[in-house]
């Protein structure tokens, strides 16, 4: 038994092949391509809400800064004020103390004196 199969039975037979395995090169290209769009598209959206959420936190933190630099600037403008305060306390109580210590040297002489004429 032979087998006859004719030149353009046999072109069109590989060209069918042919364009077979484009279709379905295609076809798996295709879907690829869809597939690689999809996950692009969700990444994408995954780093925008990620920026959205590191935006509104950026906002929270400058906030939070301009307030501390208010409270600092605060603290700078009555720091000051404070340690002029402290520094004249401790002056009036060197003065208090001194005084104190010579009423003390006073009263002492006056007892060693009225302890001799009692002698």
């Amino acid at each position: 038994m032979q087998v006859q199969i004719e030149l353009w039975q046999l072109i069109t037979g590989i060209a069918s092949c042919i364009v077979a395995f484009a279709l379905v090169v295609w076809a798996f290209g295709t879907i690829l391509v869809k597939q690689f769009k999809a996950l692009l598209d969700q990444r994408f959206t995954s780093i925008n809400s990620d920026l959205t959420k590191r935006a509104a936190e950026d906002i929270k933190v400058a906030e939070q800064l301009r307030q501390f630099e208010k409270d600092f600037s605060a603290f700078q403008i009555s720091l000051p004020v404070l340690y002029v305060r402290r520094e004249d306390y401790i002056r009036g109580q060197t003065v208090i103390e001194s005084k104190l210590d010579a009423l003390y040297s006073k009263l002492e002489v006056v007892q060693i004196q009225g302890a001799r004429k009692n002698d």
